[in-house]
């Protein structure tokens, strides 16, 4: 027992000892050691030499965990839209002899498609070709069932506006299209066949005007591509930002099923708000032109004008005495602003003109031989005077067609002539160039006519009617109508 005690205690005191020597005379300068957190490791990790990272705008934000909040601020304000037609079958033998059973004295039909709240006091956004054809339109949400009526259409744009009676609805938050780039995430917001409002996500897949592919479909000119299933029933519905804020109107898909294959398009939001206020004051869409022809600058475009690069709109050719003439406008020229605002392609351009209203001064900055101008003009309607048009009175852009080899402009008539006319066709010669084209030659037919048929087929088409004459030869026959309302054929042969 003693020599085990006198072990332990020599044991401590060598122990003792040796911590003495090392701390005295081997043991380093003493160091205080700081731990750094996530500020050093940050710059560790976002710092790469060979790829440097471009800093981020705040709309470019990372992926949002969850749609939430902004399907939250759009589902409320989207409703079902239903399109009563009466069927329109022929009647039988029977039928017409003793009349329809009772309770089959008028059969319908239902479509269907989605809309957007615009306001709110009950103005509803939806598409054209929901409501195309209806003897009756009824728009369903929360439970509730309205008797909407018709405000106006633009079928180019594929966009309607109707009006339903009510106070306090939730209108939709409004987005700038403008702010919208390919790669953005962006929401479809429905209500096909009257379910809960359904939410799809996707991204900005492009932003184009005219695509081939969309006008064999629907007839839209400026579009919003996405990646968001939009099926046949969420046609009218919204396109709406992270924000929840409306970006587009859905409005078509690219599908030989007719269900989603992975490419949907919607208007533009800054488009549709124009349209829909003019439809509101108006009932016709006012739309703005400066008086020249305008095309992509394509690489072609590009090698035959000896330009530089592939920015801005090329002007193909500027119609004589125009607000663009005026303003010192010429072919060749290449339009790269309009109010400070940049024009990359077409489809800028196109955007940015669906905007702006006839009797609208813009600020044009362009190219020329490779200096650059600027100049300013005021924007007309479709006759080249600042007049405000109704349905009566209005045209549209392919209305009017000017043929270089006949020298002459032709345009349909508009709805308010040809009722005055008694007339359901025709096609107006509203100039004649006197020194140059074809068409001068001919004796009898001038400026101001109205031609109504040729050779005993009736003329509706500008440019069908002008490529016919160019065409045709042999003997022609040419029924007009003189500025005084005299009929008169007009015979002539072409060699």
């Amino acid at each position: 027992m003693k020599g085990t005690l006198k072990i332990v205690v020599v044991a401590f005191l060598a122990g003792l000892a040796g911590a003495f020597v090392f701390q005295e005379f081997i043991s380093p300068e003493p160091v205080t050691e700081i731990i750094r957190e996530s500020p050093a490791q940050i710059a560790r990790a976002n710092y790469k030499k060979e790829e440097p990272v471009a800093p981020e705008s705040p709309a470019a934000a990372a992926v949002p965990v969850s749609f939430r909040e902004a399907a939250a601020k759009s589902v409320s304000s989207v409703v079902y839209i239903k399109n009563l037609q009466r069927n329109r079958r022929s009647m039988s033998m029977y039928e017409w002899m003793f009349g329809r059973e009772r309770g089959n004295t008028e059969g319908v039909a239902i479509g269907s498609g989605s809309g957007v709240i615009y306001s709110e006091d009950g103005y509803i956004i939806t598409n054209n070709h929901v409501i195309e054809g209806a003897d009756a339109i009824e728009v369903m949400h929360e439970k509730r069932t309205y008797k909407a009526k018709l405000v106006g259409t633009d079928p180019k744009m594929d966009i309607a506006v109707l009006k339903i009676e009510g106070e306090n609805l939730p209108a939709i938050g409004l987005g700038s299209s403008s702010d919208v780039s390919i790669g953005d995430w962006v929401l479809a917001v429905g209500n096909p066949f009257n379910l809960t409002s359904t939410v799809t996500a996707g991204i900005v897949s492009a932003i184009g005007s005219e695509s081939n592919s969309v006008r064999e479909n629907f007839p839209i000119e400026l579009y919003i591509q996405t990646d968001a299933a939009i099926n046949p029933g969420n046609s009218g519905g919204a396109l709406v930002n992270t924000e929840g804020e409306l970006v587009g109107i859905n409005t078509s898909i690219i599908s030989r099923t007719g269900s989603y294959a992975g490419y949907g398009f919607a208007v533009p939001s800054d488009v549709v708000v124009k349209i829909v206020e003019d439809l509101k004051k108006y009932k016709y869409v006012q739309k703005a032109y400066i008086g020249a022809q305008t095309a992509e600058v394509t690489e072609e475009v590009a090698k035959m004008e000896g330009l530089k690069d592939l920015n801005g709109v090329f002007v193909e050719s500027v119609t004589k005495g125009s607000t663009a003439d005026n303003a010192g406008l010429e072919s060749g020229d290449v339009i790269i602003s309009l109010n400070g605002k940049a024009v990359n392609n077409k489809s800028s351009f196109d955007e940015l003109m669906s905007a702006l209203s006839p009797g609208d001064q813009v600020d044009i900055e362009f190219k020329r031989n490779r200096r650059f101008y600027d100049t300013s003009l005021t924007l007309t309607n479709i006759f080249g005077d600042t007049k405000i048009l109704t349905s009566e009175t209005g045209l549209n852009e392919d209305d009017i067609y000017f043929s270089d080899f006949l020298g002459a402009e032709f345009r349909r008539l508009t709805r308010g002539e040809r009722e005055k006319l008694g007339l359901r066709y025709g096609v107006k010669v509203t100039k004649i160039n006197q020194k140059n084209g074809w068409l001068r030659n001919l004796e009898g037919l001038k400026e101001g006519y109205i031609v109504t048929s040729v050779n005993r087929q009736g003329v509706n088409n500008p440019e069908g009617l002008a490529e016919y004459i160019e065409r045709y030869t042999g003997r022609i026959y040419i029924n007009v109508i003189d500025e005084r309302g005299r009929r008169e054929t007009l015979r002539y042969t072409f060699r």
